[in-house]
């Protein structure tokens, strides 16, 4: 599909448990001959009643992903409960689980006529917190539970709706923050983790999944589209949206997106022109942290995202590059000397194989900065100049 260089921007808390119990138990310490508790059983609503289901059908099918519950937190004592170990339980060392889940928060959301729960991530110790943008629209109010039961009221400091990114703020400090991974470390294959929060009790989630591929081009049911993504196979989609990636280490290498679960249309690599399937239903998409914190950092800076704009649409070129279908009038590229049928094939020096390439390539750009673009003009390779105006 052809699409734009841009896309398109004082509470009381339950004290936490004492300090000799621990805020989850590793599955190794859960696993025996009875793996499904029937004491204190959680109420779920339908949607979360609808994954356990199938986590406890991963048990009997070995299909080597593994969803488990985590002890949460409140003013209670602490009581066995309901959990599903899988095959690949174990694989997450307990040194990972306890470095990142604890800056893992549950967040409800209020709106006129309906609350639900997503999942959230605290990016910095002050209380700023990303989650996605989408599940905010039409927010009346935000409460943000930590690992520990401590419950906060939080405000939007700003989202950027075409990445399905947002950032809010708890009033706290010296809060938990989690360490941060190389997406390039992670090859195909390898083993990552998915960690959610659950919305009823607020435990932590924790689901096994195969690394992909990353430069994933999302293109969704409601027309936007979004660009370098990291897909992983998940058999068991987290019980609330927005749940964190990390690896074995626990290193925290991407944010899901809300978006993705409706997603019907394939995803395009863009370090190559071809077109790979990824089912929605037995796929995650989730954002670099790289990408994730770049946005974070601009929006807590300015309270919006800013983009280097060219004023292009595009659409992929069989022979490689990104076609243009139309110029906006007066932008970059048309001051330029750029015209629809030209093919973007670099971007300051980048060869570009897709369309998504030239918008990936964009975000290391700023507005004022100038960049040099090759292209092709009928058979005929040129170079010309343009400077980037702000697109926030």
């Amino acid at each position: 599909m052809p699409f734009l260089d841009d896309p398109d921007d004082d509470a009381g808390f339950v004290p936490p448990l004492p300090q000799d119990d621990r805020l989850w138990r590793h599955p190794s310490e859960m696993a025996g001959p009875n793996p499904i508790s029937s004491r204190a059983k959680r109420r779920y609503s339908s949607r979360t009643g609808f994954f356990a289901v199938v986590a406890i059908g991963l048990i009997a099918t070995t299909t080597g992903i593994a969803a488990f519950g985590i002890l949460g937190s409140s003013n209670r004592a602490p009581q066995e409960t309901e959990f599903a170990v899988g095959p690949a339980a174990e694989a997450l060392p307990e040194t990972a689980l306890s470095s990142v889940a604890p800056a893992i928060v549950q967040i409800k959301v209020d709106r006129a006529s309906s609350s639900f729960v997503v999942t959230g991530l605290i990016i910095r110790s002050d209380g700023h917190v990303v989650t996605a943008s989408d599940p905010l629209e039409g927010a009346r109010s935000l409460t943000v539970t930590t690992a520990d039961g401590r419950a906060f009221n939080a405000t939007i400091v700003g989202t950027d709706p075409a990445d399905d990114l947002a950032v809010i703020d708890i009033e706290g400090s010296g809060l938990p923050t989690p360490s941060f991974g190389d997406i390039n470390s992670v090859a195909r294959g390898d083993m990552v983790f998915v960690i959610g929060r659950t919305p009823s009790d607020n435990r932590s989630w924790v689901a096994s999944a195969i690394f992909q591929s990353v430069g994933v081009r999302l293109d969704t049911t409601d027309g936007s589209t979004l660009h370098d993504m990291i897909g992983s196979a998940l058999d068991v989609q987290p019980p609330t949206d927005s749940a964190v990636l990390c690896t074995k280490a626990g290193e925290v290498i991407g944010l899901l997106t809300s978006r993705a679960a409706g997603a019907t249309q394939s995803a395009a690599l863009a370090a190559v022109p071809s077109t790979l399937a990824l089912p929605s239903a037995t796929n995650s998409f989730a954002h670099s942290v790289a990408w994730t914190r770049h946005v974070v950092d601009d929006i807590i800076e300015t309270g919006s995202v800013h983009h280097g704009w060219l004023g292009v649409m595009t659409t992929d070129a069989p022979e490689g590059g990104a076609a243009i279908e139309s110029v906006t009038r007066n932008g970059p590229a048309d001051r330029a000397g750029l015209i629809a049928g030209d093919r973007i094939t670099s971007l300051s020096e980048a060869n570009l194989a897709t369309s998504s390439a030239l918008v990936v390539a964009l975000r290391d750009h700023a507005a004022n900065d100038t960049v040099t673009i090759g292209y092709v003009r009928n058979g005929v390779a040129a170079k010309t100049f343009a400077k980037l105006i702000d697109r926030s």
